[in-house]
Formats: C-alpha cells, structure tokens, sequence
C-alpha cells in the first residue's frame, strides 16, 4: 500500500521494468563474455567487460530516471502482461543459456553449472508465466482427506517398485555388457572438457544424461551400483507417471492397476538394472509428459501444456526417443484440429504454451545439432531402416514390396510385445508380457480403438501405435525391438489395466455395486502376474546366468570385478587365447579402474613371475593352471563360479 494515500501501489513504470530487464540481461550477457574469454594478463581491460559496464549504466539509469525526467510519460513504453511479462524473462534465460553453453564448449570449460542453472530458470519463468492456482491449505488438505486410499494404496506401490529394483542393484544381474561398461567410461569423463557441455550428445544420449551417471558413480564407486543407480530410480519414477497418466484417461481405478503392473513388469524391472538402455528414461518423462499435456487440455490450463513441452525438451538432453514423443504430440494436435475443431477450438492457446515451452527449453540442444548435424542422426545412421540401406538390400533378397517390407517390420515391433522373447541386451526367453497380461492388453487395445473419439483414449492410441510404429519404420536389427517398444510400454500396460477393468465389470461385476468382488478378482490376477513375472525376472532370468549373452562377456565382467581387489603394486597376467583375453571387452576397464593385465597366451609352465604376483585363468585354461599350481604351492587360490560352473581361476604366488 502507498504510505501517504492508502492506495495500491502500482509498482515500478513500465519504462524501469524495461531497463531493469534490459540490464540484468547485458549484465549476465557480459559475465559469460567475461567468463569465457582466454585470460591474457597483457590485456589490462577485456573488451567483453564493456557489456556488463552498459548493464550497470542501464540499471543505474533505471533508478535515477524517474528523478531526472519525472516527466517522460509511461504510455511510450510497452507495458507486457504478467504472461508477456515471464514468458520474455523465460525467453532471455534461454537465449542466454544457449550462448554460454555455446562460448563454454568454445572455451573448453568444464563446470556447466551456471548454463544449466540459466537453461531451468528459463523454463521455471515460461512456466510461471501461465500459473494460476487458487489453492489454499485448506483445499489441500480436504483432497488429500478425500484420496487417502487411493494415495497410500499408490505409495505402497511405488515401494513395491522400488525394492525390486534396488534389490541387489549391484549383484543381479551379475555381470555388465560393453555396453554398459562403454557408457560407464564415458560418463567418467563427462567432467572433461570434450564432455561436459550437457547439452552435446554422444551416441544420441544426452550429455546431461551421462553427467547424472556420473552422479550415481561419484555417490557408489565405479561399480554395477553407482552405474546402475539413476536407471533404476527412473523405473521407479515411471510408476507414479504412468499412474497420473492413466488416472487422467480412464480415472483412478484403472490407475492403480497399470501402476501396479508397472511395478513389476519383468522387463521393466531389468531395464531399470542396467544402464545399456536409455530408453528406460522414456518410460517415466513421456508419459509425465503427456499427463500435463492432456490435463492441461482438458482442464484449460496453460501452465500444464507448458510443462509439458518444457518436459519433452529436457527429455531430448537425455535421448533420443524424444523424438518419437515429439511426434506423437504432432500428429496428436492435427488430429484434433481436423476432426475435433470446436473443442481444439477451446484449447488452442493451451496448444501454444505447449510449443513455446518445447522451444523455449529445446533451443541449447537444437543449437548443438545445427552445429553438429552428424550427431543427431548417429543412432539412425548405424541402425536406420532407411540411412543404412537395408530396406533397399531387402527388396533384392526377398522381391518384395518397400511397403511390405515396412509393414513387416511394424507388425514384428507391436509382437515384441506379445510374442517374441526378450533377447537383446535382455536375455530372457519370455516375451514383455506373458499370456495372461498379453490377453488382457489386447482387450484393453480394442476398448480404446473403439473410444478414439474421446481425447484421452485418442492420445493413449497415439502413444502407443506411435511408439510401436516408429520402431518399426525406423529401426533395426528387428531383434532390437524387444527393447525398443519400451516407449509403448507405459501405454500397454495402460490398455492392459483397461482390459481388465472392462472384462471385470462385463462379467457383471460393476465396480458401483460389487466393490469388495472388484477388488478380489482384480487382486487375484495381479498376484498371479506379479509371481510370473517375479519368477520370470529372478529365478528364470537370474538365477541362470543368462545376460550378456555369450561366456567371453560374462567372463569380462568377473575378471573386472576381481581384478579390482588386486593391489596395483604387483602384476597380473591372464592365460589367454583367442576367446578370452584383455582387450575384449570394455567392461574390465570400467570395473577394474583400468588395471592393468597383461595377456600370455603361452603355456603356463614358460610363466616368469615372482612373489605377490597374480594369474587368472579363462574357462578354457583352469585345467592348465591347476597344474601349474602343483608345482608352486602355497599361494592363495580363488576359484569364482557362474550359476553352477567355474568361469575364473586366480592364483596369487605366496
């Protein structure tokens, strides 16, 4: 209030904000210059330092304006809205977080803190641009009174999830693939100069991505667990997205189903225990994603659909199947305006905040694409349908049709799903879902067929024909889309808690009258899904040594492991031969902090070593090691076991 007349006070003029803005913006704009300019101690005055200098000048002015000119009228300046008002503020953020992470990498600096911190605090202004809650405590506290249930029923879930995945997080599965390890040794050097822009990629994953592995490995050690750390809080993640996602289609009871499922979903579980996958991080940011995008539709509310977009363009720091998402929300709006017009006629301005905030937050990664185009197509160019020539090598093989051939591949993506076993980087012999939930899926499939006129049922179709078609057209070895279609995952396990909500209350038992045998017959299929697919992940999948997928790789991962605990002060030597030897696989560095081992593929009895000195043996060599240690007793032996068989033999000389 103004002291002197009791009234409001109007705040500063429009021509002060504007200087005021104007200033803090040359201001940071000078301190990057500054920052990034190589230090020359010849150089008494860096001109970069000019720009900061006009920043203090205008917000200097800005203050003693009003007094020198008390007369220059407000009306010349244009005075922006609360929206226009944070949404230029969100603008200027990320105009400056795209020219420090530009001048940063040129500097080779390291520490993207600052970058970072300007890129979200673009995104937190977009968004608060559109925020407009009238919330109160008490209002929160009569909807939480109201849910209860419902939110401890989803918290108990959620802890579901996350003891299968934390369970023995560093032990199961035993061993790491390249992979893994490459990915690993990779993010190690996320701190280096060639690697610490967050928003470059390598591979197609973001860098801000590995700098999060990073993260998990600094917090753990360099180990299986601080490796597999963040993919396994992203599966616990994807459990209460995917549960907002389907509350907001079909309501909260078909919720707590497909959380559930997701909870202990045996492919879902494994891909949130090994890194190899990046899709994992798309089963919890899509659907979020699509949640407030949805929601804010249906709801008319701005600031969701500007989460939403600024969610998909965090997503695309991370991998690539942002793209796909990308795609589905296109394709998702034309849809609307073609065939749903007077309600997209409704949310158009929601539509437009969603756009504004994909660009907003896209524009450090776009900016690292033009730069380098090469990288956004990496992934497409080693294993593109199109980039790599394989479709055209297909026509020749097998005279069929490009149109065949693509249609071929989209009907092999959709029965990873359902049918084919879950081999690559997997190795299981199930398929992603087992023959109860895949029975309940595709009921759950043609409920929502029948329903695509209705906006949710509309986007939940889109996600998951998209995902599965995208796959199909775009990618292959066709043996890969066992772990792709994980971008469709979320969505299946939706339609499957729809299946079985329409197939309960068609036998009769409508939820209205029949609460308590709802609840029964809903139980009791969840059970039996959750001992398939515990039994499936744990005891088939685990308990049988089956990842990695041949014995060198399994072999590389104990002989990393235990090339960790040998002192760094005495030599190892493996007996090796064309199967096993170092070199082979990255994972040996990665775990044992690049020891050094030295290959001797001679026989053991030509062996020269001395006192405190190690030697392993491969598989196929412990016969010829055990031997040797006949003739040199006394030393310390280790014999280490895969499932039921000896995959190691070390021998350190007493």
């Amino acid at each position: 209030m103004d002291k002197k007349n009791g009234q409001a006070d109007p705040g500063p003029a429009p021509k002060n904000r504007w200087l005021v803005f104007i200033s803090i913006f040359l201001i940071i704009l000078g301190q990057i210059l500054l920052y990034t300019t190589p230090i020359d101690y010849e150089v008494v005055f860096p001109k970069t330092m000019w720009w900061t200098i006009l920043g203090v000048f205008i917000f200097l002015a800005s203050i003693a304006l009003p007094k020198l000119f008390p007369h220059i009228k407000s009306k010349l300046f244009w005075k922006p809205t609360h929206t226009q008002a944070w949404v230029l503020a969100g603008v200027g953020f990320s105009i400056l977080a795209t020219t420090a992470a530009t001048y940063f990498e040129r500097a080779a600096l390291t520490n993207y803190i600052p970058v970072v911190s300007l890129w979200i605090f673009g995104g937190l202004c977009y968004v608060s641009a559109f925020w407009k809650s009238s919330w109160n405590k008490n209002q929160l506290t009569d909807w939480l009174t109201r849910h209860k249930a419902e939110l401890i029923a989803l918290s108990l879930i959620i802890l579901l999830g996350a003891a299968l995945r934390f369970y023995k997080l560093g032990s199961i599965p035993m061993v790491i693939n390249g992979d893994e390890a490459l990915i690993g040794s990779v993010a190690l050097d996320s701190y280096d100069s060639g690697g610490a822009n967050p928003f470059a990629s390598w591979e197609n994953i973001g860098r801000l991505y590995l700098h999060v592995i990073n993260f998990g490995l600094e917090l753990f050690g360099v180990n299986p667990l601080g490796l597999r750390l963040i993919p396994a809080i992203a599966g616990i993640l994807s459990i209460p997205a995917v549960y907002l996602l389907a509350r907001q289609i079909a309501g909260n009871r078909i919720a707590l189903i497909a959380a559930t499922a997701m909870a202990f979903t045996h492919t879902h579980l494994h891909f949130s225990r090994t890194v190899a996958v990046s899709y994992i991080q798309g089963t919890w940011l899509t659907p979020l994603a699509l949640y407030f995008l949805l929601s804010g539709f249906q709801r008319k509310s701005s600031w969701r659909t500007a989460l939403a977009g600024c969610l998909i363009a965090i997503h695309a720091a991370i991998y690539l199947d942002a793209q796909i998402t990308l795609g589905i929300c296109l394709v998702y709006m034309i849809v609307v305006i073609l065939f749903m017009r007077s309600w997209f006629k409704t949310i158009w301005k929601q539509a437009l905040a969603f756009w504004g905030g994909m660009v907003i937050m896209l524009a450090p990664t776009a900016k690292f694409f033009l730069d380098s185009p090469h990288e956004f197509f990496n992934r497409l160019n080693a294993g593109g349908t199109f980039q790599t020539g394989w479709l055209a090598q297909e026509v020749i093989l097998t005279g069929q049709s490009e149109i065949q051939i693509l249609g071929g591949r989209v009907v092999h993506a959709f029965l990873s799903l359902i049918y084919y076993p879950a081999f690559d980087f997997y190795g299981s012999p199930a398929p992603i879902l087992s023959l109860v939930s895949s029975s309940l899926f595709l009921i759950g499939l043609a409920v929502a067929l029948l329903r695509t006129r209705q906006p949710g049922e509309l986007l939940l179709n889109g996600y998951f024909w998209g995902g599965v078609v995208a796959v199909g057209l775009f990618s292959i070895p066709p043996s890969s889309d066992s772990y792709r279609v994980l971008v469709s995952l979320p969505a299946a396990l939706i339609l499957l808690a729809i299946g079985l909500d329409y197939l309960i209350e068609h036998l009769g038992i409508e939820w209205a009258r029949h609460k308590k045998t709802y609840i029964a017959i809903a139980s009791t299929v969840m059970v039996s899904l959750f001992i398939f697919n515990i039994w499936t992940y744990f005891f088939q999948f685990s308990g049988r040594c089956l990842y990695g997928g041949d014995t060198s790789t399994r072999f590389a991962s104990y002989l990393g492991n235990y090339a960790r605990t040998i002192g760094r002060e005495s030599d190892v030597y493996l007996l090796a031969d064309s199967n096993y030897f170092y070199g082979s696989h990255a994972s040996v560095d990665f775990l044992s902090n690049r020891r050094k081992i030295i290959n001797f593929s001679e026989p053991a009895a030509t062996l020269n070593v001395i006192s405190g000195e190690t030697i392993i043996a491969s598989p196929d060599r412990i016969v010829e090691l055990e031997e040797w240690i006949r003739t040199r007793p006394g030393g310390t032996i280790h014999y280490i076991n895969d499932c039921q068989n000896i995959i190691l033999l070390a021998y350190q000389l007493p």
